[in-house]
């Protein structure tokens, strides 16, 4: 993460000494000064964010050390006066899952699972399993590792998508079942809590098959990171576009990419239904005119 108007910037300690690290350590810089904060440990380029604002820098590293759980932890990083940087805030993970297991309540009736934020129902859903067996009736709804952390808006905000457990053993169907979101609130005294829990709407998120021969050719991911969507954009016999990047408005998901000849190109995506139409809206290219139209249907787990 560089932040060029703040002079911020963050980065992992591999990335300016080739010691190896094993995703420990990050360097966090304002202006000339650097401060290297060791102990942090992230699994791949650490995802931060400076709010001018508030003069906050916000992180999110990994919460295990030494095991293959992928839980992230949260920090606040703030800058002393003479810029250099010290952990303001290092949330524990553990302790908001214990708030979400307090919280998260569901109802089960066959395959259908309603989930409920204390009596308020935020989400109901069928599971895809043919064979469950039964549910573990003691705690059903399973939190593990999926407990993320959005921070491109003004507030962190919690991400957890649950899973469910069986009586035939632990089937963990992330798939199947919604990303929860809840503000993270951080009291005057340093308590942290969870606001209200909904459901993550990314609309646009997904893998698309062309009209052409059914094969997956668009893919929107949306990062975390920063709000934006990656975007990559197949057009059978012509070309892959793989760098797109796009913002959603009330018209679409805008993107820009670089065409095969090395130059940007736009467009717009629109989704209705289930069909992406994807319209370029600005080429160079000479096999690829402005106002060109391409539709792609949403692949389904079916």
């Amino acid at each position: 993460m560089s932040d060029s108007l703040s002079g911020v910037g963050v980065f992992g300690i591999g990335e300016a000494d080739s010691t190896p690290t094993d995703g420990f350590g990050i360097i966090a810089v304002k202006g000339t000064t650097s401060t290297t904060l060791p102990h942090i440990r992230h699994t791949r380029q650490p995802i931060a964010r400076y709010d001018s604002r508030t003069g906050d820098l916000w992180l999110t590293g990994c919460a295990a050390q030494g095991t293959d759980v992928d839980v992230e932890r949260l920090y606040k990083i703030v800058f002393d006066s003479d810029d250099s940087a010290h952990v303001a805030l290092d949330l524990d993970p553990y302790e908001l899952q214990q708030q979400l297991c307090e919280r998260l309540g569901y109802h089960i009736e066959g395959k259908k699972i309603t989930l409920f934020d204390g009596k308020r129902e935020i989400a109901s859903v069928t599971n895809t399993v043919t064979n469950m067996g039964g549910f573990d009736d003691g705690h059903p709804v399973w939190i593990g590792e999926q407990m993320q952390y959005d921070i491109s808006g003004e507030k962190p905000c919690l991400l957890v998508t649950p899973g469910v457990k069986y009586i035939t053993g632990l089937v963990l169907d992330y798939d199947d079942m919604p990303t929860l979101s809840a503000p993270v609130n951080i009291a005057a005294g340093g308590h942290v809590s969870i606001g209200g829990l909904s459901v993550v709407e990314h609309p646009y998120e997904g893998t698309f098959l062309d009209e052409d021969n059914d094969e997956p050719n668009l893919f929107i991911r949306y990062r975390r990171s920063d709000g934006a969507y990656d975007v990559q954009i197949g057009i059978f016999r012509l070309t892959y576009l793989d760098d797109g990047v796009g913002t959603v408005d009330r018209t679409g998901l805008h993107f820009t990419a670089t065409d095969a000849a090395g130059n940007p190109i736009t467009g717009l995506i629109t989704l209705q239904d289930d069909i992406a139409t994807v319209t370029f809206t600005d080429s160079s290219w000479g096999l690829l005119e402005t106002g060109s139209r391409f539709s792609y249907h949403r692949q389904t787990n079916e």
